[in-house]
């Protein structure tokens, strides 16, 4: 009995023992696991990477869009030389590309049969006076009738206004300039006949050069004379001004005529320029540029700075030009944007703004910054 009592107690022993054993072992692997675990996330939280970014404060600024159309240069004045009889040229006296002045001769025709009428007509004239003055003379002394003498004196002035015609035609065979200009056409030689009304000769004022700009239904309302225009052409400039505006839009296009003057750009006419319309205007808008919007979808993102973190915020984007974009919704004023290594974020990463010490000092420095600014 005393030798089954001990097996049994020592059978208790054992299993005692290794229960004992199981737990301790138990307790350690479980410690391990912990201090594993510890590890790892001690070794994550070493290893994040900081990503250097440049930002900027958003402040609230005007916002101006400028619409640019496209369109030649033409002569503001011009003049078309032309005859009012069928005569044959004589002279040319210019060629193109000749500049000339108001009241210059530029061409005549042949006057041998205009002078002809006019010695002929002069002549009759002259009788008709010398006739008129006879009759008046007899009258004196009864030896004519009054209604005889009204008969001269119509005829006289009959004459007379025949000879003033022939003469102003006479004047005509020399072709004057109207207006200081070069000249940029000419379809008549010397020996080849003018007819009436033939385009013979263009003159072009260099000075006063304007340009047919065609813009769309979207921004023709919002034109007028005192619109800013800005007119550009091979790297020249100037500041243009609006000078008539259709109320019609062309058939087939759609698009309405508007003349620019050019104000001296030093162009010729037929080449092509670039008028920038001011279409619209707005006050206190979020401004930000174009290239850090990330589209994804029909939707944008930015990134802007919360303490030591950047965050991706979504924005509903206004109107875009010359690289940037206004923003309708959003961000607020005086949050930090992220403008240069957004490309390396993601929601939630740690970032250090370029040339401050650590991620903490980035409120302060982009202040000191915005105030030298």
């Amino acid at each position: 009995m005393l030798k089954k009592f001990f097996s049994r107690l020592s059978v208790l022993f054992w299993v005692v023992l290794l229960c004992a054993g199981g737990v301790l072992m138990v307790l350690r692997v479980q410690a391990r696991l912990e201090e594993s675990a510890a590890n790892a996330a001690a070794m994550e939280q070493q290893e994040e990477a900081v990503v250097p970014v440049d930002v900027r404060e958003l402040v609230r600024r005007d916002w101006e869009v400028w619409r640019s159309y496209y369109g030649q240069a033409k002569a503001g004045r011009s003049q078309t030389v032309s005859s009012y009889v069928k005569e044959i040229v004589r002279d040319v006296h210019v060629r193109i590309g000749d500049k000339v002045k108001e009241g210059q001769v530029l061409l005549t025709l042949s006057s041998q049969d205009q002078r002809a009428s006019e010695a002929a007509l002069r002549s009759s004239y002259e009788d008709s006076v010398r006739e008129f003055q006879r009759l008046s003379e007899l009258q004196k002394s009864g030896g004519v009738s009054k209604s005889q003498v009204e008969q001269a004196l119509s005829r006289m002035k009959s004459e007379e206004a025949k000879l003033q015609a022939s003469r102003s035609t006479l004047s005509r065979t020399q072709l004057r300039a109207s207006i200081d200009g070069i000249v940029a056409s000419r379809m008549i030689e010397p020996g080849e006949v003018a007819g009436e009304n033939k385009p013979l000769l263009t003159v072009i004022d260099l000075k006063d050069l304007e340009a047919e700009i065609m813009v769309s239904r979207r921004d023709i309302m919002s034109l007028s004379p005192s619109t800013p225009v800005e007119v550009v052409s091979d790297g020249a400039r100037t500041m243009g001004v609006i000078r008539r505006i259709s109320p019609e839009a062309a058939a087939g296009s759609g698009l309405y005529t508007v003349v620019v003057g050019l104000n001296g750009l030093d162009i010729l006419p037929g080449t092509h320029v670039e008028a920038k319309f001011l279409v619209e205007r707005q006050e206190n808008l979020l401004v930000v540029p174009s290239d850090i919007v990330q589209r994804r979808g029909d939707k944008a993102f930015v990134y802007v700075v919360e303490g030591e973190r950047a965050r991706l915020r979504e924005i509903v984007p206004g109107e875009g030009q010359n690289g940037s974009l206004a923003v309708a919704e959003g961000l607020a004023e005086g949050e930090l944007l992220v403008i240069r290594g957004q490309n390396l974020l993601s929601d939630g990463a740690l970032v250090q703004i370029a040339g401050t010490g650590s991620p903490q000092a980035a409120s302060s420095d982009i202040a000191e910054k915005t105030a030298e600014k």
